[in-house]
């Protein structure tokens, strides 16, 4: 499940990338945002919760990590205002 959550990772990467060149904001210090306010939620959840054998923990891991950094998505880089 390592190699889905570091696809998800870029792919979140790239996501915010593209939202901030749309916002004129600095696209490549967002998309490591991206990256990270994904990749560390996901990480803290397999090593948190993976050794419990919960039932889908891999899946749960990767929506957890999703759900945070779509909520800095939602709340910090679709708020910024474009400096038109």
């Amino acid at each position: 499940m390592g190699a889905i959550g570091g696809i998800v990772s870029i792919a979140f990467a790239v996501w915010f990338y593209l939202t901030a060149e749309k916002k004129k904001a600095p696209a490549i210090q967002w998309a490591i945002a991206g990256f990270i306010s994904y990749f560390v939620p996901w990480w803290v959840w397999v090593k948190v919760m993976g050794p419990k054998k919960i039932p889908f923990s891999p899946s749960i891991s990767i929506l957890f990590g999703a759900a945070c950094a779509f909520l800095v998505l939602t709340f910090v880089l679709k708020r910024l205002k474009s400096p038109d």
